[in-house]
């Protein structure tokens, strides 16, 4: 793991900022300001932190190449640190409600050793409100071999506080940050009491004092339209110390930042800035492509199901274009996890018979239908929340789906668009499709309004049921325009490409963590998923063969010779000699209701 030149330890938080009676949410936090406007004024920046198994977005997007490195995040249950924020007239905050979250259990022992072998300097934020945490992780850096320099900071509630932990915080760092009230309560008159340190004094409008070093004075502030001034302080002190290790001016550059971003709300100005400066995570490999798609031409026609036949409904079942249409809307997340990583596929026992995930669902519904058919009315899909559980209820009594709360919301959605909307339900919407000139085409865009399938922008679980309703013995849906289906993108499709080599990896931060199955963030799911998608897409172009028929192959294989808990057998995949045989790589480890 290479290093970054400043480490950052101290976690985003998820803010409420009262402004003129006005509650605006964002995100902040002293640690996740300081290393945005770091990397902002071109650091290379790592940040330490607790955080819950998926950031969300608004945060998860300023990490990666080109942004701030999270090689130092680890993965806990819990939520991130809150705060209420309210300002007077004069932009001066109450914190008037703090939450520490995750980060109160942070330990020296989180920064990663290679990090504090290389880095030139480290900063520890304001941790959970307490100086005796920050001193805890200061020392432990020093006695984990940590030989750059150190800084840190603070805010008022903890000077109130803990007003002698705080000095000795200050003694012993060699630069320290606080605003002209903090630096008061503490200091007085004088400086923290180290010869050879530094303590830059924020005043606001007024600018900066640097106490020591050869950037001693005062120093006016840059103007700035101010929106929201808590976050200023933090992001002068990232860009104080971006400008420290490339050796410039340290206040210009601290100034910069700060007057970027008192702009907006939280973290929003840098985090849009260093966000549009982060790489792409993934890319396409043309060269693989094609020989993949030329070994598909010949080993994937004839491999798509008709969905007919247990598990599935069987073929003229007079209710099975409903049940099918309900079973295909629960076909996601059949994994499970702990607060780390991947653990393993859902299986579970019904009617004596062991099922993996997708089939315990199909078979589940089956059974359900044919003991009561009542199942698929839509009053009761959209009255009784506890129905999806009572229907997967397996052999020892328990409901194993993963995720089960999820899986009822969208029943109920589903059950109250099918009873209020046009009479006749899936069957007429399902006919109304046929009568266009496009019925694949027309059944997506009406999946795209409908709960359950509507909430994916791949429509993986939409473009799934136009091929099971397509490919049945009844052909329930006239596929006249088969180019109208898009690539089935599930876990399968994105373990396969990445293990075929037809998309690659380009973060190595990113890299690791799907080959030791952990936790990723939306940004980079979606970064996969989309680039999985396009690999299909030119895999169906190439190969001359259907997106059925190449969701059919990788399901198939994904199950068999190339699976999530074994070792592939790669001399038994009719891709030998195509495929890279990355057979570490493994699909994002992401909760979503999309597959």
């Amino acid at each position: 793991m290479d290093s970054p030149d400043l480490i950052v330890v101290g976690g985003p938080s998820l803010d409420r900022l009262v402004v003129d009676g006005t509650e605006h949410r964002a995100p902040g936090g002293a640690a996740y300001i300081t290393s945005l406007a770091a990397r902002s004024a071109g650091a290379s920046v790592g940040l330490v932190a607790r955080v819950p198994p998926a950031l969300p977005e608004e945060i998860a997007q300023v990490f990666g190449p080109g942004g701030v490195d999270r090689g130092g995040l680890t993965t806990a249950e819990g939520v991130l640190a809150g705060f209420l924020i309210t300002y007077d007239e004069d932009h001066r905050a109450s914190y008037d409600g703090v939450a520490s979250g995750l980060e109160a259990g942070l330990r020296p022992d989180h920064i990663p050793a290679a990090w504090l072998a290389g880095a030139r300097w480290l900063h520890v934020a304001a941790v959970a409100g307490s100086a005796r945490v920050q001193l805890r992780l200061l020392r432990g850096a020093r006695e984990r071999g940590f030989t750059g320099g150190i800084s840190t900071g603070t805010y008022p509630r903890l000077v109130a506080s803990e007003p002698d932990a705080g000095r000795t915080l200050a003694r012993e760092a060699d630069l320290f940050f606080c605003n002209r009230e903090e630096a008061d309560i503490l200091f007085g008159d004088g400086s923290p009491g180290r010869p050879d340190s530094v303590l830059c004094v924020t005043e606001g409008a007024a600018g900066v004092e640097v106490i020591g070093g050869p950037h001693a004075g005062r120093h006016p502030a840059q103007p700035a339209r101010v929106v929201d001034a808590t976050g200023a302080g933090d992001a002068f002190c990232g860009g104080f110390l971006a400008g420290l290790l490339a050796g410039g001016d340290p206040v210009r550059v601290g100034l910069e930042q700060a007057a970027l971003v008192l702009g907006d709300y939280g973290s929003r100005p840098l985090a849009t800035r260093v966000a549009a400066g982060v790489s792409p995570r993934v890319r396409l490999a043309p060269e693989r492509i094609d020989a993949v798609a030329a070994r598909l031409a010949a080993v994937a026609g004839g491999a798509a199901f008709d969905f007919a036949g247990f598990p599935f409904p069987d073929a003229g079942d007079p209710r099975a274009l409903e049940t099918l249409a309900l079973a295909t809307l629960h076909q996601y997340g059949f994994w499970t996890a702990d607060e780390t990583r991947w653990l393993g596929p859902m299986f579970a026992r019904a009617g004596g018979e062991r099922f993996k995930g997708s089939d315990y669902i199909w078979q589940a519904f089956r059974r359900a239908v044919a003991d009561d058919p009542t199942v698929l009315a839509p009053e009761r899909l959209a009255g009784e929340p506890g129905l999806f559980e009572e229907i997967c209820r397996a052999d020892d009594g328990a409901c194993p789906v993963p995720a089960a709360t999820s899986h009822a919301a969208l029943q109920q959605a589903y059950g109250a668009a099918l009873r209020d909307g046009p009479p006749g339900g899936v069957a007429a919407r399902v006919a109304a499709a046929n009568a266009s000139d496009r019925p694949a085409a027309s059944l997506l865009a009406d999946l795209r309004c409908m709960p359950g399938y509507a909430e994916d922008p791949l429509a993986k679980k939409a473009n799934l049921l136009v091929v099971v309703l397509a490919g049945r013995p009844e052909r329930f849906l006239d596929l006249r325009d088969p180019e109208s289906i898009q690539p089935i993108v599930d876990y399968h499709l994105m373990r396969g490409c990445l293990r075929t080599g037809c998309i690659e990896v380009t973060d190595p931060e990113l890299r690791s963590r799907l080959r030791g199955r952990r936790w990723v963030d939306a940004v980079e799911e979606r970064a996969i998923r989309v680039a999985c998608a396009e690999a299909i897409a030119a895999l169906v172009q190439g190969s001359g063969r259907t997106v059925a028929d190449v969701d059919a192959f990788f399901f198939a294989t994904g199950r068999t010779v190339c699976p999530e808990t074994e070792l592939p057998r790669c001399g038994e995949c009719p891709l030998k000699g195509a495929c890279a045989e990355d057979t570490d790589a493994f699909q994002p480890v992401f909760r979503t209701t999309a597959y």
